[in-house]
């Protein structure tokens, strides 16, 4: 055993030295052989066994006796014993299946004590005691197995648990051996163990045994990495000399001295020189691996191979090598003695002298009972269960995540059928390097076997692929990647894949368990970012890779956390496993793409096989603003409308691929939709060119993007729009208008539409006078839509486009052409203009003077076009979709201002065409924009020849201009001229006829009614308002908000802000606008009293309450009172006047201006008229009306010069006028006690011809567009119009 003793010394230097660097397989081997001798002897003295026998025995009936414990703890003690008597009977059997059985039941009952946790304590026996006992007595088992590989791991799992333990107990000898400088500080300490035997744990560790672990765990890590890589193999030493380690005992092991011959430990640290007394002494050594024999037969081609000076060679061109050589190599050879090397991990020059002739070959053991029975790791009994059923593949991946020192040998243990992945083949060889390079021949089993030097391109090949493998078992190694390393994996991942057989199979599984378990079990950014990196390069040299992941288990949730910590590359990979859109927003992941899009350049891909980070970052953020509903959308839209990340997103598009692009058009796209602020940041600050390149792609959907784009940037202020225009000209090149054109060949209707729609806008922008090719295309591509239903989305999409063409929009991207048109036929009332929806009166775009100029050149180009476009508007305005109508309708307005300045044959067939058309949105029950706008076209287009068919309208069409007079002055001299031409006594029809029926019961009566922005305001008793989208005959609930906490009394419109205003028996009034397409109250406003009507005049609101007087507030909302004297009941305001109803059946008119105040009417003298106070107070025109028990009227100016009413009517006996409504015919009064009844009477000559029945009681009356409108007690609105 002195041999040994030196070998092992040898060692301990190596190791005290560099316990961090590279052992190589001959250092191993003397440790495996030490152990397994010490064991093979244990097994053979009986006396010594029993003897560590008794002391444990001793150790447990001492615990016994101080204290109680569970039965649990009992259990784990005595599967310990019988584990230990099973040993002993195996010993003593002679058949040799009852002695497999025995061995397989101790080692399943010892495993129980060998997972305990070390630091806790059973039955008052220190875990660590128990723990390093099991280990001990595994080590048995696995010698009587013929494991020598896990003999020595079991040996040394001990000495890692308990160094001292082991060292005075179990094997001093062989501590001493392998640990000759720690052990000798030892000897006081063994003597006061062995005194203090009954105590607990009587081994206290001091530094001695730390270090001792520490040099365990060294020997035991790199003991499992070379029996991992040479799994399946069970090495023979044959040697010519006389045995260094010799037992007493014949032996069955492998290791016997029939089979081991000669032995040295090689140094551990190959650069140390050891050319001294050892250099004769020492023999060549080498292990010929059975799977690389073919390489063999290729020794003569391998001697050609180019030879390279490593250690001159740079990092860069090792690994161009590299590829070489793989390159070099793809056919399936297995590799012989010479054709790989094993080096030190920091010096692949490092000499290994020769000291003699030794050889290895690999056999499979010979058992002296099958190792069939012995090696089915599955457990049959259930023993423990909870504790022994261990998932392997998460046993593995955690020791390759954290550091291999840390992994738990039981564990390693458990191997099932799926640790085959773990099956490694590596080729390495001890190379005699003499220090003038010569090569040598070694016998081998009678063979001429050529050995190959270090600098052999081949043995540099492994010996590369040997220490990028031997790095990924390391988590320190993981830690120290760099990107060189990445494309060593890489390209060895790549060779292998191209290989066949189980044993490259098996290298891969390892390579991606290692990496999956790096990116699921580290806590360290580092190594995670390492593995990410790799597994992303393999996966683009081989995308199948990622259905192999999925397999293994690779988790999104992984990736995702990943992801959150900055690698970016983790979202390529998340990208690629293609999780479902549910999947993808249960990891909450927007906030952290947004910052990887906005630091776009920090950030290199490094392959083009596989979309960058960024660009799977825009993938991902894609399906998350598209995959979901419209509400789930928008809360992931406004987490990424912000400035600062639109920002980023703009950046990205200046420097891009077409994969990137794509997804970045539609995220702004969808962005666009959502904000209109993010529109007019984008329009601004976004590069037109990387969207002109999408327009000119090959790529079919990125061409729709870009289409898709650019109709919604389009969709904007109309000097913006211009702007946009010129920066695409500029920007871009002579080929869009080209593929512009091919779009309009080649695609859908829609998207031709869209083509048409930039192709025509860009084309007006160079000239409106020319004919072009372009701009005729692009028409007679949207007229034909329009005129076309056979695809009645591309017939809606071209009227919007058509209808626009000539106007303008808001920032919002909200059609405003028609607010441009109504605001040009003189709609001024602000009750009228909040008849019409998404129209923001105060908006700039109204005001901007290029859309003048842009509509006169752009009309002119179409009206060029001749008749066909005439001829396709009017069959669009008899469409039957509603909206194709109302679109064509506006187009026919915004052309008839060119259509004035044309020549007469133009302006009369135009008229001939069209406004037969155009009629029939006139009538009543129309929207009032509707009637406004064929108003529009009939005074533009009936001129000259065109008057006779103004002549010639209908009855019905001649009304309807009448009724509209009091909207727009154009009616009025439409209507003039009509019956000038040819007098018409207008005959007024009194049939009224029920239009809407709606409401709530829940919500109580309906106090007021009001138009808001084209919606229907209704306020209930419960303090509830809610409004409604009023379409002909239906309605729907838009908005529902409850803000006050009593009824809503009264409504008014303040007209700078375009805000709504509700007064409340709460006492306050609340300012509302809508924000975010929702009715927000911005504003509340103290009354002191409940309120009970409420008018406006600029920034003034003028309020009435029940006390006395007009309350006043101005734009700082300071209170101040009018008409202090009297008890107002109601008011309106007019012409910058206020006119005041009160109690006592007087009117009294105050200036805004200058706070005059007038009485306009005096109060009854009689005293019993005096208590019929005004009720009811409304402006027509320039008529004032009000009403008590008897309705009075006359014109304004009239009123104040007489002091007396130009017309009066009374109701009847007993009743009082509640509510008045009054439009162009007819007056509307609601009287009591018929509160459920609304009277019909004829404004003009004052008679009374008929009544409309509501049903119950009513509590609230508007009339609006000649529709009359009522609210119930009941929580019904209901409307009516005249025939």
């Amino acid at each position: 055993m002195e041999a040994s003793s030196s070998s092992a010394s040898m060692v301990l230097g190596s190791v005290s030295s560099h316990d961090q660097e590279r052992l190589n397989l001959k250092s191993i081997w003397g440790v495996v052989v030490s152990v397994n001798n010490f064991i093979h002897k244990l097994i053979s003295n009986a006396k010594t066994r029993n003897s560590i026998r008794m002391r444990c025995a001793t150790k447990f009936t001492t615990a016994r006796k101080h204290k109680f414990f569970e039965f649990s703890e009992q259990s784990v003690l005595s599967n310990f014993y019988w584990g230990i008597d099973s040993i002993e009977a195996a010993i003593q059997e002679k058949c040799l299946d009852e002695k497999a059985a025995l061995l397989k039941k101790a080692e399943q009952m010892l495993q129980v004590p060998a997972l305990l946790d070390e630091h806790g304590v059973t039955a008052g026996i220190h875990n660590r005691y128990l723990v390093c006992c099991s280990y001990f007595y595994l080590s048995l088992v696995r010698k009587l197995q013929e494991d020598e590989w896990q003999v020595a791991l079991h040996f040394l799992q001990a000495v890692l648990v308990s160094p001292g333990l082991v060292q005075t107990e179990f094997a001093p000898e062989l501590c001493e051996r392998l640990f000759p400088s720690r052990t000798a500080k030892c000897g006081k300490q063994a003597t006061r163990g062995r005194g203090n035997a009954g105590s607990n744990f009587p081994y206290v560790e001091q530094e001695e045994d730390e270090a001792i672990g520490r040099m365990a765990r060294v020997w035991r890590d790199w003991l499992m990495y070379y029996q991992v890589m040479l799994y399946g193999e069970t090495p023979r030493w044959e040697c010519d000399t006389e045995p260094q380690y010799s037992m007493h005992e014949k032996s069955t092991s492998s290791f016997s001295s029939s089979t081991i011959e000669h032995w040295e430990v090689h140094p551990f640290d190959p650069r140390e020189d050891i050319g001294g007394g050892m250099g004769d002494e020492m023999k060549t050594f080498s292990i010929y691996i059975r799977e690389f024999e073919e390489y063999e037969k290729t020794a003569k081609d391998l001697d050609q191979v180019t030879s390279f000076n490593v250690e001159k060679l740079q990092r860069g061109s090792s690994i161009k090598r590299l590829h070489d050589m793989l390159n070099d190599s793809q056919s399936d050879m297995r590799t012989s003695v010479g054709s790989c090397s094993d080096f030190s991990a920091y010096d692949i020059e490092s000499e290994v002298m020769d000291y003699g002739e030794c050889s290895l070959t690999t056999t499979r053991s010979s058992a002296d009972f099958p190792r069939s029975e012995i090696c089915d790791w599955k457990l049959q009994e259930s023993v423990r269960k909870e504790v022994l059923e261990v998932n392997n593949s998460a046993l593995l991946a955690s020791g390759f995540a954290s550091s291999i020192k840390s992994l738990n040998l039981t564990l390693f243990e458990h191997r099932d059928k799926k640790s085959k992945t773990f099956r490694q083949h590596c080729m390495i060889n001890q190379m005699d390097h003499q220090q003038s390079g010569a090569r040598r021949k070694h016998n081998f089993r009678g063979h001429e076997v050529s050995s190959h030097p270090a600098k052999d391109s081949k043995s540099e090949l492994f010996h590369m692929t040997e220490k990028a493998i031997s790095k990924l078992l390391y988590s320190e190694g993981l830690g120290k990647w760099e990107e060189d390393h990445v494309v060593e994996v890489t390209t060895i991942y790549e060779i292998l894949g191209k290989k066949n057989g189980e044993n490259c199979a098996v290298l891969k599984d390892m390579i991606l368990d290692q990496l999956l378990a790096g990116i699921s079990s580290s806590t360290e950014d580092i190594v995670i970012r390492a593995s990410i990196s790799i597994l992303t390069s393999i996966a683009a040299a081989n995308k199948s890779v990622i259905e192999d992941v999925k397999k293994k288990g690779l988790q999104l949730s992984d990736l995702a956390s990943a992801l959150k910590r900055n690698v970016q590359e983790a979202a390529v990979l998340f990208y690629l496993m293609n999780p479902t859109p549910a999947e993808i927003k249960t990891f909450e992941l927007l906030p952290t793409l947004a910052g990887i899009m906005c630091t776009s350049n920090s950030y290199k891909c490094r392959s083009g096989s596989l979309p960058s980070p960024m660009t799977a970052c825009l993938m991902i953020t894609e399906i998350l603003v598209t995959a979901f509903d419209h509400a789930t959308n928008n809360v992931h839209l406004a987490e990424i409308s912000s400035p600062n990340v639109l920002e980023g997103l703009l950046d990205v598009a200046r420097d891009t691929n077409i994969e990137e692009l794509i997804s970045l058009a539609t995220i702004l796209v969808k962005c666009i939709q959502y904000e209109g602020d993010s529109r007019r940041y984008i329009s601004k600050l976004a590069p037109v060119a990387p969207f002109v390149r999408l327009l000119e792609s090959n790529n079919k959907h990125a061409k729709f993007i870009a289409l898709e784009f650019f109709h919604h940037a389009l969709c904007m202020p109309r000097s913006s729009t211009i702007t946009l225009l010129k920066r695409l000209q500029r920007e871009g090149n002579t080929n869009v208008m080209n593929s512009l054109m091919l779009c309009i060949e080649q695609f859908e209707p829609e998207y031709q539409v869209l083509a048409a729609n930039l192709l025509l806008h860009l084309d007006t922008l160079d000239n409106s006078t020319c004919k072009s090719i372009f701009r005729e295309e692009a028409v007679q591509v949207l007229l034909k839509s329009v005129a076309s239903e056979e695809t009645c989305g591309a017939q809606q999409l071209s009227a919007f486009i058509i209808s626009n063409l000539g106007g303008t929009y808001s920032w919002t991207g909200e059609p405003y052409t028609i607010g441009w048109l109504v605001k040009k036929a003189c709609l001024t009332s602000s009750y009228q203009r909040n008849m019409i929806k998404n129209i923001c009166w105060s908006d700039d775009c109204l005001e901007d003077a290029g859309t003048d100029t842009w509509c006169s050149k752009i009309a002119r180009s179409i009206i060029n076009i001749g008749n066909p476009v005439f001829h396709s508007l009017a069959k669009g305005l008899k469409s039957t979709i509603r909206s194709v109508s109302r679109d064509c309708l506006t187009t026919v307005a915004w052309l008839g201002f060119e259509i004035v300045k044309s020549p007469e044959s133009v302006k009369f067939t135009a008229c001939e065409i069209l406004l037969s058309g155009v009629e029939q949105f006139l009538h009543p029950g129309m929207e009032l924009e509707e009637r406004v706008l064929a108003c529009l076209c009939i005074y533009n287009y009936a001129s000259g020849k065109g008057m006779k068919k103004l002549v010639h309208f209908s009855e019905g069409v001649r009304e309807s201009l009448r009724r509209l007079s009091s909207v727009t002055w154009m009616a009025e001299e439409l209507h003039k001229v009509a019956d000038y031409v040819q007098p018409f006594l207008s005959r007024i029809s009194c049939v009224h006829t029920q239009i809407l029926e709606v409401g709530v019961s829940c919500s109580g009566a309906v106090c007021a009614l009001i138009y808001y922005k084209g919606f229907l305001c209704s306020g209930y008793s419960d303090g509830s308002i809610k409004v409604w989208n009023i379409k002909g005959q239906s309605a729907t609930l838009v908005w529902d908000v409850k803000e006050h906490k009593k009824a809503v009394t009264c409504f008014s419109l303040v007209e700078p802000g375009d805000s709504l205003i509700s007064g409340s028996l709460d006492k306050t009034i609340r300012v509302w606008q809508v924000v975010h397409r929702k009715l927000e109250c911005i504003e509340v406003i103290a009354a002191k009293k409940p309120v009970q009507h409420l008018n406006t005049h600029g920034q003034m609101i003028f309020a009435t309450t029940n006390g006395h007087g007009i309350k006043v507030f101005d734009a700082s909302r300071k209170a101040k009172y009018n008409c202090k004297s009297k008890r107002v009941k109601c008011m309106a305001v007019v012409q910058g006047k206020i006119f005041a109803g009160c109690k006592d059946s007087s009117i009294q008119e105050f200036s805004i201006m200058n706070n005059r105040a007038q009485e306009i009417k005096a109060a009854r003298k009689f005293w019993k008229l005096q208590k019929r106070p005004i009720t009811a107070i409304v402006t027509y025109k320039d008529w004032l009306y009000s009403a008590s028990s008897i309705v009075e009227g006359s014109n304004l100016k009239e009123w104040r010069r007489h002091i007396r009413p130009q017309m009066s009517l009374k109701t009847g006996k007993r009743e009082r006028v509640k509510e008045m409504g009054i439009v162009e015919d007819f007056m509307y009064l609601n009287c009591s006690p018929a509160t459920n009844c609304i009277q019909i009477w004829l404004r003009g000559s004052q008679q009374k011809v008929g009544r409309i029945s509501a049903g119950s009681r009513i509590t609230s009356l508007l009339t609006a567009n000649d529709i009359i409108l009522c609210g119930t007690e009941t929580g019904l609105i209901k409307a009516w119009i005249p025939l």
